[in-house]
This record gives structure tokens, sequence and C-alpha cells, in this order.
């Protein structure tokens, strides 16, 4: 797709799976060798780029003109809001500028790329075809035009063979004649261009007529492209379509921005898409409920002290984050490794079916007591217990008597105590404490800020199984936060946590998949992926699924469905959801919030016309849900 847009060209007249590294202590040193490798290996290519040449020639011998660079500068900054790589040309001679445009080129060919070309200034036309004017061009006629100024065929071939994956080009040209009573054979206006498939042609006026220079800082056409862009999931064609309509306001109908459109797919300045959720501990996010705790704990109870692996395969396949993955893992190390009855033969002794510790007793009673609910007197119980069983050496201990510091439950919080019992269970080969202290590196909570340190804790912990560990991992290669960016290997650190049922990786890659973070635009599989986040309860996936159901996206266009994924997510407290239909509910398809205003009325908090304007009533009803929840 291409985007041409003009203040007017002055035409002169024509003469003519993680299988993760292993949950079980033999795979370690193999996982370890490739969580090295990985660490020392270069970036891989990153995902789609968006490339904008930004140029505003004001500064001509014959008819200055006052606005194209400030237009220019305007233009910039807003790309660069909206994710593009910016380079800036002012007052540009045709050497620069066709070189600059080469350059473009090859830079769009070196990258699964979104191509932006915007230019303000001078513009002719001659013999039919358009060209850009720049600095320094001495025309005289008709004849001269080709060789002093920078053709606009050549321009859009130049975007095209590149290979780019959408391309937009912006032309807000001339906004007079600039060769009057210089030039032999000029006329008014742009000639009109044929779009390519999968191409935008927008124009700041009618092909012939021509565009407004602006007696403020910028042009008209300028000024309004610059407050539609930013606007939140508005797809291209109806940024145009805003800017369309806040022209003809500024010129009072005197200029009517045009377009050619052949269009086959979807573009968002800015989509309603988030961020990719930061480096989190283990334990942050939802709280499990309190009977899928209680349901745990009985599964453990009935095996735990089975002599049979398969039976601690199974909880572990059941709860591969419960809260005890830790205990069950060792039982069945120990069982894999009791070959041959030869350890009972020697001690006389099944170590599976062992009396359990004093500080696995402990641990046990401690995490029945430890439920999302509990009063405060029973946390200090299972806080004291946690505490009794750790001082034992119980590695699953340390970690939760950590947690309990860190997130002040049954005790006063006591960062520095969290991070002394964190490096306790993480000496101990704990994957969870690595993963935890590994954040506590990142961010510098009670030790130094220490990416490198960081980095190693979440290598050694994901290639030794942890599904948090490998999340925080992907997060850094995706981020670039301590290390080169590489969102190839971002993405495979995901997978492999999303395999092992793990939420916040779930929601990432979804948001790598949509966006062609890594790899082409797959929106069936963030979708799929989104999904998955979302039986899980998780609000941000909520909010991206219904942006997908709101505009037809990898999945069938469902208002109502959409209507229903934000409310909850709106619900459940999501700081997007939220701003969505508070602060900017336009940002939503006319269907989908009147779907909104239906379901507030089904549930007794909405009873005006479900009209998808959100008035006043519509807020009320919003606020009133905030608060029940």
């Amino acid at each position: 797709m291409a985007v041409w847009a003009s203040r007017t060209l002055w035409p002169l007249k024509p003469a003519g799976r993680l299988p993760a590294p292993g949950l079980l202590a033999r795979h370690l040193a193999a996982a370890l060798a490739a969580a090295i490798f990985v660490l020392l290996a270069p970036s891989l290519a990153a995902a789609e780029t968006r490339l904008a040449l930004v140029i505003g020639n004001s500064t001509y011998s014959f008819a200055p003109l006052a606005n194209p660079r400030n237009d220019a500068e305007r233009m910039a900054a807003v790309l660069k809001d909206a994710g593009f790589e910016v380079s800036t040309l002012i007052d540009a001679d045709q050497e620069l500028m066709k070189r600059s445009i080469i350059d473009f080129g090859r830079r769009l060919r070196a990258s699964d790329s979104v191509g932006l070309f915007y230019y303000a200034g001078h513009g002719v036309q001659a013999d039919g075809e358009n060209y850009l004017i720049p600095i320094g061009a001495d025309i005289s006629g008709i004849e001269e035009v080709a060789l002093s100024g920078v053709s606009l065929t050549e321009l859009m071939k130049t975007m095209e063979r590149s290979g780019s994956r959408l391309n937009i080009a912006i032309l807000d040209a001339c906004r007079d004649n600039p060769f009057a009573g210089a030039a032999r054979g000029v006329v008014r206006g742009l000639a009109p261009v044929e779009a390519p498939s999968g191409t935008l042609i927008a124009y700041a006026t009618a092909p012939g007529r021509v565009a407004l220079d602006g007696s403020g800082g910028n042009s008209p056409y300028t000024t309004a492209l610059a407050e539609a862009i930013p606007t939140v999931g508005v797809p291209i064609e109806d940024v145009f379509r805003k800017t369309r309509r806040k022209v003809l306001e500024l010129t009072s109908g005197r200029q009517t921005p045009w377009e050619h459109s052949s269009l086959t797919g979807e573009f968002y300045f800015k989509p309603k898409l988030a961020e990719p959720e930061t480096t989190a501990r283990p334990d942050d996010g939802p709280t499990p409920a309190k009977d899928a705790r209680l349901a745990e704990i009985e599964a453990w109870e009935a095996i735990k002290s089975s002599s049979d692996p398969a039976s601690f395969r199974r909880h572990l396949e059941v709860y591969p984050e419960g809260v005890f993955a830790e205990l069950a893992t060792i039982k069945l190390v120990k069982l894999e490794t009791y070959v041959a009855g030869w350890t009972s033969i020697v001690t006389g002794s099944n170590p599976a079916t062992a009396t359990p510790s004093p500080g696995e007793a402990a641990y046990t009673e401690a995490l029945k007591l430890d439920a999302p609910s509990a009063k405060p007197a029973v946390m200090a119980k299972a806080f004291a217990l946690y505490k009794e069983a750790a001082e034992l050496g119980l590695a699953p201990a340390m970690f939760e008597l950590a947690r309990a510091y860190d997130k002040g439950r049954g005790t006063e919080r006591d960062i520095a105590a969290a991070a002394i019992w964190y490096r306790k269970a993480a000496v101990t080969g704990h994957t969870g404490a690595m993963a935890s202290l590994g954040t506590m590196y990142e961010y510098g909570e009670a030790v130094p800020r220490d990416l490198n340190e960081a980095l190693r804790l979440y290598a050694q912990a994901a290639a030794a199984g942890d599904a948090n560990a490998m999340t925080s991992l992907a997060y850094l290669y995706q981020s670039g936060k301590g290390v080169a960016r590489n969102p190839a290997e971002a993405r495979r650190w995901y997978a492999m946590a999303v395999e092992s049922g793990q939420t916040r990786a779930m929601f990432n890659l979804a948001l790598m998949n949509i966006k062609g973070e890594g790899a082409r635009p797959d929106l069936a599989e963030g979708a799929r992926l989104l999904g998955m986040a979302v039986a899980k309860k998780h609000s941000g996936a909520m909010r991206e699924l219904a942006s997908l159901h709101d505009e037809g996206r990898g999945v069938a266009r469902d208002p109502a469905r959409a209507a229903v994924l934000l409310l909850a997510a709106f619900e459940a407290g999501d700081a997007e959801a939220r701003r969505d239909l508070l602060e900017r509910p336009d940002a939503w398809s006319l269907s989908t919030r009147r779907a909104v205003q239906r379901k507030l009325a089904q549930r007794g908090y909405y009873s005006g016309p479900s009209i998808g304007f959100f008035n006043e009533p519509t807020r009320k009803a919003l606020e009133r849900l905030a608060m029940a929840r």
C-alpha cells in the first residue's frame, strides 16, 4: 500500500515446545549449555520496522513558502510517536532528494517494513507526470521539468519494488503556481495517479485544484493530518476521512482532500494494541481462586506418599506452576533414580514413601492455611510455618517465606529479608527463586541493579524449565533490555513458556504475532493465544481480543463479543480498557459501543437508548460498574 497526498503539484501544460529443557535434573546441563549459546549468539532479524522519509522544502529562490519546513518537522514528530524511524530533510536540493529516496528504498528492502514518504513543498505537472521541485531548481519551461525535478512515478516504483509490506507516501505539495510568468505551459493542479494494488494515494486537494499554504504555522492539510494520525484504533482510510472533514472546516469548504484507494489490507497508525507486560515476579498477577488452591492441595495429599512416578508426572501436567510443583519434581527425580530396588536393598527404605520430614510437614500445613481470603491471624500462622520449614532447609519453603516477606503476607513487608531468602533458595537450585531474584536485579530492589546478573538468573532458571523465568528472559530479548534485541529468540522462549501454561507469555506472544515482531503478522495465531490467556482471566488479553473482534482482524467481526470482553477487562481493572470506555470510546466502532450500552442495560446499570454515543448516563453507568467490582 502507498499513500499519496499533495498540496498541489503545479502542472506544466503537456506538449505532448518445550519439551522445556526438562524439569528433571538430568536435563539441566544440556539446557544450560543451550541457554549460554543463546546469550552469546548475535541478534536475529527484528520484527516489522516502520520507516519514514520526510522532506520539507521552503526556501526557494522563486516563490518561497512559509510552512513546509514547519509541516515536515511536525509530521516527523507525529510519525515518531506512531512508531516510525524518521529521516527528515529540510530544504533539500535535487541530488540530496534523489540520494535519500534511493537509500530509503534500500532500507525498505532490508526488512519486513512499513514505508512512509511525506513531502511538503512545490510540485508541478508536466506531460501528465507529477514532479517534486527541489531547492535550487531553475525551470523556465516544460521541457526542463523532468531534468530539474524529482519524479513521483520513480518514487512510487522505488517503494513498490522494495517488497515492503506496506508503503505510504504523503505529498502536501504546492499551494500556488511557483512559475507563473516564468515557465511556459503551466496549468493548475496535479495530474491524477492510479494507485497500484494495495495503495492509497491521498492528495491535499482534488486533481487540478490548488491547495492552501495556510496562514498559521502549518498548512491546513498537515494540521488536520497531524491531528488525525494519533487517534487510537482508527484504520488508515478513516484517518484520511477525518482529515478531509477537518480541512473542509479549516478552509470553509475551499479545499477538499482527495484519495484514490486500492487497499487490500488493514493498517493502523495507532492500533488499540497494548504494550507487552514487563518482567514480573512469579506471584504477580491474579491470585489463584481459593477452590483451585484447595483442589491442588487435595490432589497432592492423595499422591504425596505414592511410589508411582506416573502420579507425579500427572500432577505436574495438571499443576505445572502449582505450589507443590517443586516437591512433585523432587519426588519424581528420586523415584526415577530409584533403580531396580537398589536403594531399598541398601537402606531398607523407599524414598518416595518415607514419612515426610518435619520441614515438609510444616510446609504442607502452611500451604493449607495460605489462602487468598485467609484472615491475618491465619496468615501469620502460615508465615511461622514457612519460616520453620525454611530454617530446616526446605527450598520450596524458603521461596514461600521470601514471597511472604516480599508481599507482606503474614508479616511486615521486608524486601531485604525477601532478597536473602530468595538467594538461599536459588542456591539450592529453586528455579522460582532464581526468577524472583533475577527480577530484583533487573529493577534494583534490595540489591544493586545488575542486568547481567538478572539475565544470568533468568537463563539458568529458564533452562531448568521454569516458565516464569522463560517469560522474563523472553521479555528482555523482546525489549532489548540488558541484551541485544532479538525478537526471534523472544518468540522461542515465549513459546516454551506458553507450553507450560504461563499466562503472561501467552499475552506477550500474542502481541508479537499481531504486530509481526520476529515473523510476519499472524492475526489468527494472535487471537488463539489471546483466547488462551482470556481463559486464565488475563484482563489485558480480554481487551486485546475485544479489539480484534471489534475490527474483524484474525477473527470474525463480532461487536457483541467485543463488548462482553471489553466490559470484562474493564471490570477486572485493566487500565487500557478503562481509558477506552471512559476517555476515548471513539476508538471503538459504533456497533461495539451500542453493544456495550445494551450489556450495561441488561445488567441494570444503564437505562438510556443504545445509540452508540457515550453520553453522561453511559459514563455514570460505567463508573457504577467500576465501583461494584
